[in-house]
């Protein structure tokens, strides 16, 4: 998942750098994006176009730029990557969409949107800050939820995954059980505690063995160095690389939007921050209103009310709707027996009736149990654009040899569907509901095949 969304990120430049075959020749590049939004004096070492080097780049040209200085977040550890503004002072500018880094060299893919931007132009390199400043609140959010699970779950809650950017926290744990909603809200709670605490988040590169001194928790799996960057907010002391806010309540509000299952012993919360929790809520306000409109209310507290009358009142018309539906039924079959064929003392009869559901085949074949014939029949009836075929047959015809659900095998099969059943009685599901008549047509050499 990771090498795909890699390179579907390098494709938008039309680059080879998924291969790493192009190796650049120049100092790796300093990340200075943790304290900077900007950095007015960069200067840019390289520029690539379809894989290969350039001079100079000019407006429409989709290319890889590198800085010797960049506050530009390279897409690490489940963070995205920054966009935002390479510029020089001739006016030219370059737009970038994503960045990803190359044996530490930080790689801004971009498009120049105006002019031009040569190898060796000192340039302003401004990241989207609002993009980022929302994906910072997420990010540390996901610390603070990792913290929570472990409090309310158990010790053996473990990330499994994760991606933050400026949209949302997806945040993947080992977990045995889908969460309860009591489990969800006291997660959710102990977050948002920590965010109306208003506790410092403490960035500090340290010796490894010192941060595992310090109970820091560390990717599993994950390669480290010797010396490794901590975040720590309260009790949530994690090993990472990725850009956070300085003070839980920047954060604003954590909301837990849903948990779900995404592999065996994995689960997955998603969740918002800040701006989307305001987004989530002004969603549901406007569902909410649209629907009381749609039910004519004025008021907004009586809809879950009138959601339930209406509900109930749907039901009943549906009772009464299956009611005429099952005596529109009957009265179709009334005459079934009439002119019908008989086979060694058995009747054999089928009728097609539209808009009749499994339910109502069932109660038609009771219907026809309690006439005094030796019968055997098959209703097909078609509900909803699909087809079931439902047969029916006296004790006396199954003692002559006649099998309910050989026979709808049989005839189903004509249709292209599939069933059986018990000798007596048994369903099956048509196909091709054009073809049901011509399935029903050979129902007669069916029955005298058994009899």
């Amino acid at each position: 998942q990771r090498e795909k969304s890699r390179a579907d990120h390098l494709a938008k430049a039309n680059s080879s750098w998924a291969d790493n075959s192009i190796k650049i020749d120049a100092p790796k590049t300093v990340f200075t994006g943790y304290s900077s939004f900007s950095e007015t004096d960069s200067k840019v070492l390289a520029i690539y176009k379809d894989g290969s080097e350039v001079e100079t780049a000019v407006e429409g040209d989709n290319v890889v730029i590198v800085l010797d200085k960049t506050p530009f977040y390279a897409e690490s550890g489940g963070q995205t990557g920054d966009c935002g503004t390479i510029c020089n002072s001739n006016s030219g500018c370059a737009v970038v969409d994503d960045t990803i880094k190359s044996e530490g060299h930080f790689l801004h893919i971009a498009n120049i949107t105006e002019g031009s931007i040569s190898k060796g132009d000192t340039v302003n390199a401004s990241i989207d800050s609002e993009k980022r400043k929302a994906t910072m609140r997420n990010h540390t959010s996901a610390h603070l939820l990792q913290k929570a699970l472990r409090d309310v779950l158990g010790e053996h809650v473990h990330q499994a995954g994760q991606l933050v950017n400026e949209n949302a926290c997806r945040f993947d744990f080992s977990h045995f059980s889908a969460l309860t909603p009591e489990e969800i809200q006291k997660v959710e709670n102990k977050v948002n505690s920590e965010i109306f605490s208003a506790v410092d988040v403490i960035t500090r590169e340290m010796p490894i063995e010192e941060a595992r001194k310090l109970g820091a928790m560390a990717l599993f799996g994950e390669k480290y160095g010797n010396t490794v960057r901590v975040v720590q907010a309260d009790d949530s002391i994690e090993f990472c690389g990725g850009t956070h806010v300085s003070n839980t309540s920047e954060i604003g509000l954590f909301k837990i939007v849903s948990e779900s299952s995404v592999a065996s012993g994995v689960r997955r919360i998603e969740a918002v921050t800040g701006w989307g929790v305001l987004n989530l809520i002004n969603g549901y306000k406007n569902t909410i209103a649209d629907s009381a409109k749609a039910l004519k209310l004025a008021n907004l507290t009586e809809l879950p009310e009138k959601c339930s009358a209406v509900a109930n009142e749907l039901k009943e018309k549906e009772k009464k709707i299956e009611s005429l539906g099952q005596q529109i039924a009957n009265s179709q079959i009334s005459g079934i027996f009439d002119n019908a064929k008989e086979i060694n003392g058995i009747k054999v009869v089928s009728a097609k009736l539209e808009n009749t559901n499994k339910d109502m085949l069932r109660k038609l074949g009771d219907a026809l149990k309690s006439k005094e014939i030796s019968f055997v029949a098959v209703i097909a009836g078609i509900s909803d654009g699909k087809g079931t075929f439902y047969c029916v047959c006296t004790d006396d015809a199954v003692k002559k040899g006649v099998h309910a659900g050989k026979i709808v095998q049989k005839i189903s099969a004509v249709t292209g569907g599939k069933g059986g059943g018990r000798p007596d009685n048994a369903m099956a599901g048509a196909g091709d509901t054009a073809k049901i008549n011509d399935a029903l047509n050979i129902l007669e050499t069916v029955v005298s095949e058994m009899l």
